[in-house]
């Protein structure tokens, strides 16, 4: 009894943790920066603009930073399995994505370095307090980072979508173009929704719900 109720770290923990601490510091950067961003609105609503992709920007990068960390140790502990093949492949991938975020960013004259850090900081945390206590290898904890990992790269996907309505046909530094890189990003869901749906019945218990009288106003 003691030993169940001891705080256990799981790999769903970890992802919600990360990927939690990235949302934190994005929100954080977004209020430091806010006063210093508004001194752009006084020099005309382009250099406005050019703040907020600035800021829409590294926030995605921060998201990156926290997704790569979470299926870097997950392609690890997960190594020769079904999923242990999927987070080295989403490991890649998001690697690759996050190359071009940074190259944007240094177009538009923004430097995402401090930002890396501050999300470096976050996420190595997090990744310190999982290690900090054992570590539960369920079904549920694999089902939680899955699902995490699907939301984020949904998140991502708008990115992608919205950067192809502000820039059209134009260049971006990817081998890839941006219609091509939201593909990329439909292909990594379709992968992340299909492991995450076949642990349903692995996860959770075979339900029959008995049926409920629904009142009619």
């Amino acid at each position: 009894m003691a030993q169940s109720a001891r705080l256990v770290r799981t790999d769903g923990n970890l992802a919600a943790g990360v990927l939690s601490a990235a949302v934190v510091v994005g929100l954080g950067v977004a209020a430091v920066t806010y006063a210093r961003d508004r001194s752009a609105t006084r020099n005309g609503p382009i250099r406005a603009k050019a703040a907020a992709l600035a800021a829409y920007l590294r926030e995605h990068l921060i998201g990156s930073d926290a997704a790569i960390d979470v299926v870097e140790r997950l392609r690890l502990t997960h190594a020769g399995s079904q999923e242990g093949r999927l987070f080295a492949s989403l490991f890649d991938e998001f690697r690759e994505e996050r190359e071009v975020v940074r190259l944007l960013l240094e177009q538009i004259g923004a430097s995402p370095v401090p930002l890396r850090h501050l999300a470096g900081h976050a996420s190595g945390a997090a990744l310190m307090r999982a290690n900090g206590g054992e570590r539960e290898r369920g079904e549920l904890s694999l089902f939680r980072t899955l699902e995490s990992l699907a939301i984020g790269v949904q998140g991502k996907r708008c990115m992608w979508r919205a950067l192809e309505s502000l820039l059209g046909d134009q260049p971006i530094p990817s081998a890839r173009s941006l219609g091509g890189l939201e593909a990329m990003a439909v292909r990594q869901w379709e992968a992340i929704e299909e492991r995450r749906r076949a642990l349903v019945s692995e996860t959770f218990p075979a339900l029959r719900l008995s049926a409920m009288d629904v009142p009619i106003d």
